[in-house]
């Protein structure tokens, strides 16, 4: 729940900036954003393996979670800031993708943990 919160906020606050600040696109373009993206999809990859989940609960987490920032680019930047939605669509799959990335490394750092305890 709360990786989903705390995207849900980040993505409305890196609307909101830019749509006062539109010259700002140029510096939150998607390689920027990806080590932000890949702690999300760490974070949610580890919590799905900490709730007793295993590699496609982590995997189905990150893709989940991953659809946040691919209808925010869609929707919020290639519509209502009229960017298009073929920029859109490139920049939402790239943020998900990125995501789904940090959930395979955060079910990683979570399984090689509970190896080590046992």
């Amino acid at each position: 729940m709360w990786p989903i919160i705390a995207l849900i906020i980040t993505g409305v606050t890196h609307l909101s900036i830019e749509a006062i600040w539109p010259d700002l696109r140029t510096f939150f373009v998607p390689p920027a954003l990806a080590p932000l993206l890949l702690a999300y999809g760490a974070w949610v990859g580890y919590r799905a393996v900490q709730f007793g989940g295993g590699f496609v609960p982590a995997l189905a987490s990150g893709a989940i979670l991953g659809a946040l920032p691919l209808g925010l680019d869609i929707i919020g930047f290639g519509i209502v800031l009229g960017r298009g939605v073929d920029h859109g669509v490139l920049s939402g799959v790239f943020g998900m993708a990125y995501i789904v990335f940090g959930s395979l490394v955060g079910l990683g750092f979570a399984r090689s943990g509970e190896l080590e305890s046992r």
